[in-house]
């Protein structure tokens, strides 16, 4: 489980990102944990998308590294066409760079660490229904779930490739290796990937193969320290030169799963473990489905928001990040700043530990927000590259806000020549 501090670090940094075809938003906390070791990647265009979280352990060289280089190398799969990459394509691209991290933390080595990545490789069809890879390396998970306007006694059928191993497997038998006592996917989820953990059947047959050992404690641990069986670095764990990279201890190979014909409007989720700790698949989507029904242009940001709020109160203990995948115009969120919530508690006069206080600062450093709090005077968010009055008495987060705000504040505003009554 890693250190945990005295109070958790309750900032959540949020971002939004769009295009013609996609909305976007990923949420993070720090949580309990005395570092931050997450990371994630979210790029779109009018015709694909690309979207990853990667769940750092050990340190955040892995995930930190990790991220845009993964994105990078597998934008290049990715054409103007609507077409996925091949699933080699895709193991080839993991491989690649895990080969890079390699090559990096060997002549930096304070930087070695491991990360999970789950993620989502989505293109728009001629005919504006979508198709999709679900792409999962470790113990984070990411589901893919129905369209708010769909209803389950009249929706099409939707069939989901998954990854051989897990075809072989009965459906109890996947249940079991993740950790539910019933089939995994029920409506309105489509798909929902399985945890790579060291019993897991196909898992344990790898590791127990390449000589290592699997604790059968709680939870499961490889060669008794890893709970995890698949993900990027880790090297430690991917030192037999006879073997290839799919079937070392840890292996960098991911598990792809495949659909199309989703419908416009649906929605993919993806997050650490320290979501999916404390929630199940079925809840998650539930969760941010039902918010979409009550409220259609709902800001995705805030529901990932709330979601990660509620995995605190349920006490997860771990980092944690969220990101929603609508399927949806989302031109408008082409250029929206990144926002910081929940910074109440950086008040001037609140009772906080100076310890939990350094924890805040540095999250703030990392998100690069400033370290003193600054919200709007008009709607109170704190959103990155807050415009200031002359007077400097006064933050806004954009200009619609400065407008509605200048009719209280001109009063007062020093920077205004008061004329006499």
């Amino acid at each position: 489980m890693g250190c945990v501090l005295s109070a958790p670090v309750e900032l959540i940094r949020v971002q939004r990102h769009g295009s013609t075809s996609f909305k976007c938003a990923v949420a993070e906390m720090q949580g309990w944990r005395v570092n931050h070791e997450d990371a994630h990647e979210m790029r779109c265009n009018d015709v694909s998308g690309s979207f990853w979280v990667l769940d750092g352990h050990g340190g955040d060289g892995a995930a930190l590294l990790g991220a845009p280089d993964l994105v990078q190398e597998l934008d290049q799969t990715l054409s103007d066409k609507p077409e996925l990459p091949s699933d080699d394509a895709v193991e080839h691209c993991f491989e690649t760079v895990d080969g890079r991290l390699r090559a990096h933390m060997t002549l930096n080595p304070e930087k070695e660490s491991g990360t999970t990545v789950v993620g989502a490789l989505i293109v728009r069809q001629a005919d504006d229904t979508y198709s999709m890879k679900l792409v999962n390396c470790g113990d984070s998970r990411g589901i893919v779930v129905r369209s708010p306007a769909e209803e389950e006694h009249v929706s099409d059928p939707i069939e989901v490739r998954v990854p051989q191993h897990l075809d072989a497997l009965t459906s109890d038998a996947r249940a079991v290796a993740q950790g539910e006592a019933a089939p995994v996917c029920r409506w309105p989820l489509i798909a929902e990937s399985v945890d790579h953990k060291p019993n897991h059947p196909t898992e344990r047959a790898r590791i127990e193969a390449a000589g290592g050992k699997v604790r059968l404690e709680e939870p499961a641990r490889l060669d008794g320290n890893l709970a995890v069986s698949r993900g990027l670095g880790d090297f430690d764990y991917k030192i037999d030169s006879q073997r290839p990279v799919q079937e070392q201890k840890v292996s960098c190979i991911p598990d792809v799963y495949e659909a199309s014909g989703l419908k416009a409007g649906s929605i993919c989720v993806l997050g650490c473990d320290g979501v999916w700790d404390v929630m199940s698949g079925n809840f998650v989507g539930n969760f941010v489905r039902d918010a979409l029904i009550r409220e259609p242009n709902a800001d995705l940001g805030s529901i990932a928001a709330e979601l990660i709020r509620a995995c605190l109160q349920r006490n997860s203990r771990d980092n944690v990040t969220v990101m929603i995948v609508h399927f949806v115009d989302g031109s408008s969120w082409t250029s929206v700043p990144d926002e910081m919530k929940h910074f109440d508690k950086l008040g001037e006069n609140a009772d906080i530990d100076e310890d939990i206080r350094k924890q805040y600062v540095a999250f703030l450093q990392r998100s690069k927000f400033p370290t003193k709090p600054c919200a709007c005077a008009a709607c109170n968010r704190w959103v990155l590259g807050m415009s200031q009055c002359p007077c400097e008495a006064a933050f806004y987060c954009s200009r619609h806000c400065q407008k509605k705000g200048w009719r209280t504040h001109k009063s007062v505003c020093t920077s205004v020549v008061q004329l006499p009554a």
